[in-house]
């Protein structure tokens, strides 16, 4: 669909894209991964033509068409089905033109002539499906998070957000050739999240992706290509299988650059030995040559984070907070009417629940930042609150520097601490002396999330803290919430961002809360038998009443336990065996580098060596195929326990 040919692009002394090549082919789904700032939004500009390469060229397949989400919000004065049902301008041409005809129709009499051309232009339209475009576009909002009432109300009504999930609706519903969609994700909940993994997997068109979210990454891809220093690379498979090629590149590269090192150091040896020697002034010149022509050996950039630990809270009694009878509206909309709950110290709990639930109200009125009309919300002893949402980072006085900001809360830390607390959310070098005033708004986002951990409450509040940050920061941020001793409550929409840390799900409806003990992923194997235990007994209503978190169905609870014993009975066995083959793996990895090591000694080839070098590639070969057979069988148990761990309920 795309071929990208030696394409080149840098800003000043900066290389963005060095002469790089790729294909993206009919129907394939690619991650484009890489740190911020490597160049993934510049690559999608040039590619929809809105910023022009230094050399190279992009290659469209004839016909083919390429659209991707617009950051920038236009204004505009019609609704929001409007709106998304403007993404397909042809049909639009087609709709217009039919439109002036039929008041020309009903006016006057009609020409035959007329009369034909509108019976051509009906025939267009219903060849592209046009009379098939507004239920489209309302099934496409609707999983989006839009309730039917919303589609007619005026686009300006909706906040920055939601405006956005609407150019999402239009892009998906004019279904081009090849999507560019660069963190689509940002603005959605887990619902809506969901709702567009399971869309995209059935778009038959081309997908470039750039997307923070693993597991959205995962369920997607089928090759991740990385950007890095200007050189693209490409890998088969999804994000964590990227992970572990990556690793294994990175250690072949490390060893051929130590070799390369070393054949250097030999020539550069020679050279200084043998320059003032007429009779050696031929070889000197030649391997001075050699050296100019060989082609140094990169390794790959060393993104490892430092093991720091980020400060913690003073302690704090047992209750954390703590709402009782709580009552809350918007005008005629009732949110919470006599809602009581209360959340402990250690807990960390993320918000569940589809848009107009009442996450956002519950998180702000544990937060703070909004009144209650009745009841009473009582903080814990010793308990201060954190409260993170993006337009917090607005809060910032933008004359003060990037190091001032933290500086002036974290009074415990030494300068080096706060410098690693930043370079850890990509503040590094000149970075830290950036007025606030000049940073963009993913900049100010993630100083606003450094500045709540350098010096922490005892209570964190946290609305979706990773929209701005990369793979890297995101596993800093979970690696950081994960070491926290307070409590914490969260609202995400990525969830591998959330099983690295959360202890509890609170699933918010209709004014009440359902608890579930354990992360993200057995939140939804839960809520899998839930759905089985009602299709299994129809009669038998399984509607949960509304309940305080410490109530807990006893039936639910006895069905996990038989499950998990099962699924432990099952799996216990086909860990062992992949544990024997990993341990065996990586001894059979490491042989065949120290093999590769001695066949990348120029000595080995001279003829004296004969015998020593045929029993050296004899061994190679069997290690090599020992690996494939290895990785296969690791490639299989590894898919059997991935579908056992995943599946609700386990098969005998």
């Amino acid at each position: 669909m795309i071929y990208l040919q030696n394409l080149h692009k840098q800003f000043g002394s900066k290389i963005v894209l060095k002469n790089v090549n790729f294909h993206l082919r009919p129907g394939e789904r690619v991650g484009l991964v890489g740190e911020n700032g490597t160049g993934k939004t510049t690559l999608f500009r040039l590619i929809m033509n809105t910023e022009s390469s230094d050399s190279g060229k992009i290659v469209f397949r004839k016909g083919a068409q390429a659209a991707t989400l617009e950051q920038e919000l236009n204004a505009y004065n019609g609704s929001v089905l409007e709106r998304v049902i403007s993404g397909n301008h042809s049909l639009q041409v087609i709709r217009q033109k039919m439109d002036d005809l039929e008041k020309k129709m009903y006016s006057k009499p009609t020409s035959e002539a007329a009369t034909s051309h509108y019976g051509k232009l009906q025939h267009q339209f219903e060849q592209l499906n046009g009379y098939e475009l507004e239920p489209r576009a309302c099934a496409i909002l609707s999983g989006l998070g839009f309730s039917d009432d919303e589609f007619k109300k005026p686009l300006n009504e909706f906040s920055g957000g939601w405006r956005m999930r609407v150019e999402m609706a239009r892009l998906l519903l004019q279904n081009p050739d090849i999507l560019l969609l660069d963190e689509p994700t940002n603005h959605f909940d887990l619902k809506s999240v969901e709702w567009l993994e399971g869309f995209l997997k059935n778009y038959d068109g081309s997908l470039l992706l750039i997307s923070h979210d693993r597991r959205f990454l995962n369920n997607l891809v089928t090759r991740i290509v990385e950007l890095d220093r200007g050189v693209l690379t490409l890998y088969s498979g999804d994000y964590n299988d990227f992970e572990r090629l990556k690793k294994e590149r990175e250690a072949q590269l490390l060893s051929e650059s130590v070799n390369q090192q070393k054949r250097i150091s030999e020539i550069e040896r020679f050279i200084e030995r043998f320059r003032a020697k007429n009779t050696k002034a031929t070889q000197v010149q030649s391997r001075i040559k050699m050296l100019n022509k060989m082609e140094r050996i990169e390794t790959m950039t060393d993104t490892k984070t430092v093991g720091f630990r980020f400060p913690q809270p003073v302690r704090t009694g047992r209750i954390s907070m703590e709402l009782e009878k709580i009552d809350k509206s918007y005008g005629d909309n009732i949110v919470y009417k006599n809602f009581s709950i209360r959340i402990e110290r250690g807990w960390k709990v993320a918000l569940v629940g589809e848009n107009g639930a009442g996450k956002s109200t519950l998180m702000k009125l544990l937060a703070g930042i909004i009144p209650h009309d009745g009841g009473q919300i009582q903080p814990g002893h010793n308990v201060t609150r954190s409260y993170y949402a993006q337009h917090q980072a607005d809060t910032l006085d933008p004359k003060k520097t990037v190091l001032e900001s933290i500086d002036e809360l974290s009074h415990n830390l030494l300068r080096t601490q706060i410098r690693t607390i930043l370079g850890s959310f990509l503040f590094s070098g000149d970075d830290v002396n950036k007025k606030v005033s000049v940073l963009s708004g993913g900049e100010r986002s993630r100083l606003s999330l450094a500045r709540m951990l350098a010096s922490p409450s005892s209570l964190l509040l946290l609305d979706e803290p990773t929209n701005h940050l990369d793979m890297r920061s995101c596993e800093v941020l979970s690696a950081a919430l994960a070491d926290y001793e307070g409590t914490l409550c969260i609202i995400s929409h990525d969830r591998h961002f959330l099983d690295g840390f959360i202890n509890r799900v609170w699933e918010v409806k209709q004014g009440s809360v359902s608890e579930y003990i354990g992360n993200y992923s057995e939140y939804e194997n839960s809520k899998t038998q839930e759905r089985e235990i009602e299709l299994s007994s129809p009669t038998i209503s399984t509607r949960k009443p509304s309940f305080s978190p410490h109530q807990q169905s006893h039936d639910r609870k006895r069905i996990e336990a038989e499950n998990r014993n099962i699924k432990h009975q099952t799996l216990k066995p086909l860990r062992s065996n992949l544990k024997k083959i990993e341990a065996r793996l990586e001894k059979v990895l490491s042989e065949k580098t120290t093999i590769e090591n001695k066949l990348a000694n120029s000595s080995i080839y001279e003829s004296k060596n004969k015998v020593q070098l045929l029993k050296t590639l004899n061994q190679q070969m069997k290690l090599t195929n020992e690996e494939k057979s290895l990785t296969e069988e690791w490639d299989k148990l590894s898919s059997q326990i991935e579908e056992y761990e995943s599946s609700s309920t386990p098969k005998n």
